[in-house]
């Protein structure tokens, strides 16, 4: 079977942050620790959790 490697992955979008105009340098700590939203690990994998839980114990 043929191996694959990707070694320079990045997601889609990911040149508006390492371009030569990118916004992220013009940021200072205050606008830095001012941005909001996603959603934070610990509750992704509770949810998750609680997700399988709820599924094993309906196919019992």
């Amino acid at each position: 079977m043929a191996v694959i490697a990707i070694n320079d992955l990045r997601p889609t979008g990911a040149e508006l942050f390492f371009g030569s105009e990118s916004f992220m340098a013009d940021l200072n700590d205050n606008e830095l620790g001012n941005v909001n939203g996603g959603i934070t690990p610990s509750w992704y994998f509770a949810a998750v959790g609680v997700t399988a839980l709820v599924g094993y114990l309906a196919n019992r």
